[in-house]
């Protein structure tokens, strides 16, 4: 107790824990000073084992030595009656608070300081509760790039992306997709804020300092419910392809583990495989993988040249071919790249990626996809399933089925495969528009524009969201309001050929014919591949069906798909041109055009109805009075204008058939229904007997009458602000 009471005296325990506090401080900030000069790792070593060796020596100096009014004295000179030591004492008292706070305010600073606000998170979809983390789920936060230099940036970008690529192998996690991590980069928020946005149990952040050819990362995975790290680790490596992706792999592995997860024999040969040995090419396809993100035409084109670039650098690099198809793909519908010239190409460097990486799901996804283009479903289901199994939280692999789903009719599973997308990119724009899409399919078409309205609040800046609404504004038949949504997309994305397109269908709609083919002219020097075919419908309006004919003709030379062959069918017919619509129709709908007795789809109206006026022009009433009669069975359990809408089906059915009565009846039924798209088609020679009837005559007044007040709208409220 004696030495205790005279260490106590002397302030040997206070100027241990002052010297401790101190010293703590001092490594942190030397830690943060020589992280951004580059300095070499035995620097901050040398001055730890420095700070560790004065302790004791601190310690000894205050249990010898004496601070006194006439300096430093040995302790056994001093008169006890003169110490001043409890004055000492009560100094270092104040002092170990001050460096204390110092301490603590370089914490909360460290901790909350280096996260800038980002954008919200969208409400659950379709108004639900947001889910229950799964506690295998993890997001990967944007790495810190830690180099002097700001080039380094995206070589950051890109282990962060790789590394994501990897997880997503990984069928036992719930990995969140970059879209929506990258909102985060440089946020403000706490990791529990992040993980509840985003709907994930862990979360992994890190710093990458790149240094001539070293490169230093260090990750740590957090527990978002408490805040704690559950494994951390520093990987001081030399700069090498092969070194990137070995530190991926064990960083894959050490989250599997912390997650009490498991890996397939399959998932962990994946995971050990090494993409690339060039460093060149490595840094060629990170930059093509950013310039693609953007989805634009020139960001779009540069990607394409980046991925010829890294396959100069690395014949071997399968993933640079999955870049190079998939910009091609996305060239055909954001730039002006003819979709049918893309199909070789894409189908090259498809079959490379999968020569050179049999097991990988993004080429298989890549394929799917490139089928999906060429129409060939049941195909293109095959690969979107075998894509899936093998990157499980590839979230674009589930969009993109989707969209085939949605095409095939199958909008419940289309839904499923929406949702399942959202869960593993919740943040990404364009798979909020594929979910609203489907909704409108589905006929929830008050949910679909809840959710893009929704989408442009938090999105100001993406297009898609507006082009959507726009075209569900117009089958509502609003389409005053359209084309402001549409001219606002196309102010958005001046270089997207669809949102040209999109203003220029808008303005068919209202009957300005001359702003339409201003606007195709503008289009077609803009876009000459893409809008190739367009003006068709303008000679459709002004009843030029030969010139008509005439283009849609060679638009199939160039580009042979189904929507082209069965609209110029409908031209055939309209011409009375029997022979050259059987010969398209044939190869449409061949079993429709059979002796046998067939079941029409519900799915199928329009196509089945076309066949049956074919049927009916060249004298086959029997069959096409069968196949008609069907259709108009089916009618009444769909909606007119929502979902796949039948619109004036049964308006032309009754034409066709000269049923004058019940064809009044339907279009009067329409109108009030709110239908408008195409309404300028029942000005055709398919209706000439119906304008005989002053009921009908009557009806296409107040049609145009109504279609001239949605042209007024527009010129009024053009200026208004959308929101």
């Amino acid at each position: 107790m004696a030495l205790f009471e005279e260490l106590k005296r002397r302030n040997v325990f206070r100027v241990g824990v002052a010297y401790a506090i101190v010293a703590w401080l001092l490594l942190q900030v030397v830690d943060l000073v020589l992280e951004n000069i580059d300095a070499p790792d035995w620097v901050m070593q040398v001055f730890m084992l420095a700070v560790a060796i004065g302790f004791p020596l601190v310690l000894f100096f205050a249990w010898a030595f004496e601070l006194t009014p006439e300096g430093l004295k040995r302790e056994r000179d001093v008169d006890r009656s003169q110490s001043i030591t409890p004055q000492t004492g009560r100094k270092l008292d104040r002092a170990i608070i001050a460096v204390l706070a110092l301490a603590l305010g370089y914490f909360m600073f460290d901790k909350f300081a280096h996260r800038e606000p980002t954008a919200q998170a969208p409400a659950a979809a379709e108004g639900t509760a947001a889910p229950v983390a799964d506690q295998r789920s993890i997001a990967v936060l944007p790495f810190v790039n830690r180099s002097s230099h700001e080039e380094d940036a995206f070589f950051a970008e890109g282990i962060h992306d790789d590394l994501l690529t990897s997880l997503a192998k990984v069928g036992a996690l719930k990995v969140i997709s970059r879209t929506s991590v990258m909102r985060y980069r440089d946020s403000q928020k706490s990791i529990p804020e992040i993980a509840g946005e985003l709907g994930v149990a862990t979360v992994l952040e890190g710093g990458i300092q790149r240094s001539a050819n070293q490169v230093r990362i260090n990750v740590q995975l957090i527990d978002a419910e408490t805040d704690e790290h559950l494994w951390a680790e520093n990987y001081d490596r030399e700069l090498t392809a092969q070194n990137l992706f070995a530190i991926q792999s064990e960083i894959s592995r050490e989250i599997v583990h912390a997650l009490s997860a498991a890996l397939s024999d399959e998932e962990s040969q994946q995971l050990a495989a090494v993409p690339t040995t060039s460093l060149e090419a490595y840094g060629e396809y990170v930059l093509g993988r950013q310039e693609m993100a953007r989805r634009t035409a020139e960001s779009l084109l540069r990607a394409r040249q980046h991925f010829e670039k890294a396959i100069a650098f690395d014949a071997r690099y399968a993933q640079a071919y999955v870049g190079l198809a998939d910009a091609l793909d996305l060239l055909t519908n954001y730039g002006d790249l003819n979709i049918v010239e893309s199909y070789a190409p894409r189908q090259a460097a498809i079959d490379t990626a999968l020569k050179l990486a049999p097991r990988s799901g993004e080429a298989y996804t890549s394929l799917a996809n490139l089928r999906l283009s060429q129409v060939e479903r049941e195909e293109a289901e095959q690969h979107f399933l075998k894509g899936i199994e093998l990157s499980p939280n590839y979230a674009t692999a589930y969009h993109w089925y989707s969209i085939l789903l949605g095409f095939m009719d199958r909008h419940e599973e289309a839904l499923m495969q929406a949702r399942r997308a959202l869960e593993l990119d919740p943040l990404a724009p364009i798979l909020t528009v594929n979910l609203a899409s489907i909704l409108a399919d589905l006929g929830r078409v008050e949910e679909s524009n809840a959710l893009l309205l929704e989408g442009t609040r938090r999105e100001p800046e993406f297009p898609s969201n507006y082009l959507l609404l726009a075209e569900n504004l117009v089958t509502m038949g609003r389409i005053g309001e359209a084309l402001t949504w549409s001219q606002a997309a196309k102010r958005l994305a001046d270089t997207s050929s669809n949102a040209f397109l999109m203003e220029c269908w808008i303005w068919l709609q209202l009957g300005d014919i001359e702003q339409t083919e201003t606007c195709l002219s503008a289009a077609e020097e803009a876009f000459p591949e893409t809008a190739f075919g367009a003006r068709s419908l303008t000679h459709q309006y002004r009843h030029q069906w030969a010139e008509s004919v005439a283009l849609l003709e060679q638009v199939l030379e160039r580009n042979p798909l189904p929507g082209w062959r069965r609209g110029l069918a409908w031209n055939y017919l309209t011409l009375g041109e029997t022979a050259g619509a059987r010969a398209l129709l044939m190869e449409l709908n061949p079993e429709l055009l059979g002796t046998e007795p067939v079941q029409v789809s519900r799915d199928d109206l329009w196509p089945t109805a076309q066949v049956a006026y074919l049927l009916y022009l060249e004298g086959n009433t029997q069959r096409a009075d069968a196949l008609f009669d069907q259709v108009l069975a089916i009618i009444p359990s769909k909606h007119r204008l929502r979902g796949d809408g039948y619109g004036v089906l049964d308006v032309f059915i009754h034409a066709v058939r000269d049923e004058r009565e019940q064809a009044i009846a339907a279009l009067r039924n329409a109108i009030d229904t709110g239908w408008r798209e195409d309404w300028w088609r029942l000005r055709g020679p398919l209706y000439a007997t119906l304008r005989e009837e002053p009921a009908w005559t009557d009806l296409m007044v107040e049609l145009e009458a109504d279609i001239a007040r949605q042209r007024q709208w527009y010129e009024n409220h053009k200026d208004d602000p959308l929101f």
